[in-house]
Formats: structure tokens, C-alpha cells, sequence
């Protein structure tokens, strides 16, 4: 009798047959591959070959129902690579969700390495730099506003949690308005498992919800990520130097929403959600609740 496949079985079949079906990771395709664990959409592993290390993502097949613009993600990395933000890549994809990058031999970041005061600076600095960059052609605009009707409007029509959260939404985007706001090219997902620590500098990694977009925003998502109080968030903002003295009224607006974006995107991707994926999104259910915007 035929034992049927493993799952880790049929995703490294599948990864070795892409790499094969493209000639600048041919020579790869045989190498040595581990699995790395961790990710909500997508399927990653580190690949030993040729004498080098790389970093090798499969992306979720439903990724564009979430918002990820594949294509745009590979303008990206390469202008952020190039600025050394963010590993260098060897081959993107888009049509065939393959990712090739250099494998950074560091730590990921926990959430008290986040909170530092040191490691603040560090990030408020390479944030301050992304947000300086040219944004190059190719790159989409990440609109918040309008990727929460998006996703609001796949919720049920009977969720009253929604359409108060709805309502408080808007006003606190009719509060921010363009607020005169210069796009730059922008993480928008700057969690701590994000950053990559190889002693002397960090790396931002994980950019498929990256593009052209809003800074504020960029900033409140990493404050809100790790429930920055005053005083960190000060330090932060010191470090960072790009907040003009107006956009300060608008901060907690944008804190609010990214944790309202999240919320709609744990809706959507976990419709039925069970453990900590429900744990979270009750959470940011009941944060957003109990503020008074």
C-alpha cells in the first residue's frame, strides 16, 4: 500500500519544480532546503546550494484578494535591496509567486527587542531612510482608506461590531484628509518578526504589503505593533525627524486605523477564525471598541 504524500512533501515538490522551471534558479533547484515556520500566508524555507544561502517564498495563491500586488512587491525589493534595507534579490516572480532572496544570517526580532530605546533609534532611522527613497515606477498606492471599504464590504450585513467600527473609520479618515501628506514607499507591516538583526544593522524584510503610500501610516503601524506609550513613541518620533508638528494631531487617527485594517484582514482571512488567530482578531476587536474616536 502507497502511503499518501505529506503536506511539507507536496510543497517541496512544488517549490523544486518552480525553481527548475526557471532558468536563474535552475542550478538551485537541488540544493538543500529547510522549512521556516511562522507565516499566516505564505510558505518559506532557507536553501543551501552552490556554496550560498537563500531565502525561498511560495506566496498564497489568494494573495491579490488581500490586497498584494506581486508585481509592484518586485519593484519594491529591488529599490529597497539596492538601499540596503532589505536582502538583496536574485530572482521575483510575480506570475509564479517565486521569491529568491540572499539569506540573512541574523536573529528576528521578539517584541522587547522592539521596545528598546537603542533598537527604536535603529528602526526610526531605517524608516526615515525608506521614506526618503525615490519611489521607482512600477510601485502601487497602498490607500488605507480605501483598502478598509474594500474589506468592510466583505464582512456580513447583520456584524454590528463592523459597521460601528465602519463609522468611527470614516471619521477618523475625514480627519486625516490628505493632510498634504507626500507619498514615499512604505513597509506598512512593520512587525517585530519582520526585522532581522545580524549584530551591526537590521533588515526589514516581508514586504508584500508594501508600495507608494502615506508615511504617517508607516509610522503609526510600528508604534501600534508594539504599543508604544509617550514616552517611547517620543524617542521614536525624535529619531525618526520626518513628523511635521501637524501631523501630530493626526497620529492617533492613524494608530487607530492600521489596527482597524488589521482587524478587517484577520475578518477576511480567517472568516471563521479558532486559536490565536481568533484571539487576536477578539483583541483588536475590543481595542478598537474601547477607543473614543
Amino acid at each position: 500500500m502507497v502511503e499518501p504524500a505529506t503536506t511539507i512533501d507536496v510543497d517541496e515538490r512544488e517549490l523544486r519544480a518552480k525553481l527548475r522551471a526557471c532558468a536563474a534558479t535552475r542550478p538551485l533547484a537541488d540544493g538543500r532546503v529547510r522549512r521556516i515556520e511562522g507565516g499566516l500566508s505564505n510558505r518559506a524555507w532557507r536553501l543551501d546550494a552552490n556554496g550560498a544561502r537563500w531565502f525561498v517564498r511560495l506566496g498564497h495563491p489568494q494573495a491579490a484578494r488581500l490586497g498584494v500586488d506581486r508585481r509592484s512587491e518586485c519593484a519594491v525589493l529591488r529599490a529597497v535591496a539596492a538601499a540596503g534595507l532589505a536582502p538583496s534579490v536574485h530572482v521575483c516572480e510575480p506570475a509564479e509567486g517565486l521569491l529568491v532572496t540572499h539569506f540573512i544570517e541574523g536573529r528576528t526580532w521578539n517584541a522587547s527587542d522592539a521596545r528598546s530605546l537603542g533598537n527604536l533609534r535603529r528602526v526610526a532611522a531605517s524608516l526615515r531612510r525608506l521614506h526618503e527613497l525615490p519611489v521607482p515606477d512600477g510601485v502601487h498606492e497602498v490607500d488605507y482608506g480605501r483598502q478598509a471599504r474594500r474589506l468592510a464590504a466583505g464582512l456580513p450585513a447583520n456584524d454590528a461590531a463592523g459597521a460601528e467600527l465602519a463609522e468611527r473609520a470614516a471619521a477618523a479618515f475625514a480627519r486625516i484628509g490628505d493632510g498634504g501628506y507626500a507619498t514615499t514607499l512604505c513597509h506598512n507591516d512593520l512587525h517585530h518578526l519582520n526585522v532581522l538583526d545580524d549584530g551591526s544593522r537590521i533588515w526589514m524584510v516581508d514586504w508584500e504589503y508594501g508600495g507608494r503610500g502615506n508615511p504617517l501610516f508607516d509610522v503609526a503601524s510600528f508604534l501600534t505593533l508594539h504599543d508604544l506609550g509617550p514616552d517611547p513613541t517620543e524617542a521614536f518620533l525624535e529619531s525618526y525627524g520626518r513628523l511635521r508638528t501637524a501631523d501630530r494631531t493626526h497620529l492617533d487617527d492613524a494608530r487607530w486605523l492600521f489596527d482597524y485594517v488589521q482587524w478587517l484582514w484577520y475578518r477576511s482571512r480567517f472568516p471563521d477564525p479558532v486559536g490565536d488567530e481568533a484571539w487576536y482578531a477578539e483583541r483588536l476587536a475590543q481595542r478598537l471598541l474601547r477607543c473614543n474616536n
